[in-house]
């Protein structure tokens, strides 16, 4: 009988907002994620969400990584402060709101996804120096 060898890929998405339990510490959650896998050895992915993209903190210590073993994309959803760096109003309860209207894609018209990707996609390489080449979400649209 051969060998097989089984493939695990570690996706951590990343947010800076939790309005439903503003006690979270969403850096110290992101530090204890790669401090498990340092443990282990084991290899993953890291998806970043606009809002904390932004911040330096994250910025450090995803660039800290070992480029070898961990990869870094985008996680997307739509928050508030990537609709207000696009002109475009946020219509959410919270920066970080999960309902379809505003906390994804489909709750904008076409011109609104294309600047929103396109803000996103610019800021995640003047953050790292390249274009990301691992993107997620929970609901994507065609369109984007």
């Amino acid at each position: 009988m051969p060998k097989h060898r089984q493939i695990i890929n570690i996706i951590n998405f990343i947010r800076a907002i939790e309005p439903r339990d503003a006690s979270i510490d969403l850096l110290y959650t992101t530090k204890k994620q790669i401090e498990l896998m340092e443990k282990y050895q084991f290899s993953g992915t890291f998806l970043i969400q606009y809002d904390a993209l932004l911040l330096p903190e994250y910025q450090e210590l995803l660039k800290s990584l070992d480029t070898a073993r961990y990869e870094i994309g985008i996680w997307y959803e739509v928050v508030q402060p990537l609709t207000e760096a696009c002109g475009i109003e946020w219509t959410g309860r919270y920066p970080w709101d999960w309902h379809c209207h505003c906390g994804f894609p489909i709750g904008y018209d076409l011109p609104q996804r294309e600047a929103m990707i396109d803000e996103f996609f610019a800021k995640f390489r003047e953050v790292f120096g390249y274009y990301p080449r691992v993107f997620g979400s929970w609901l994507l649209d065609t369109h984007t």
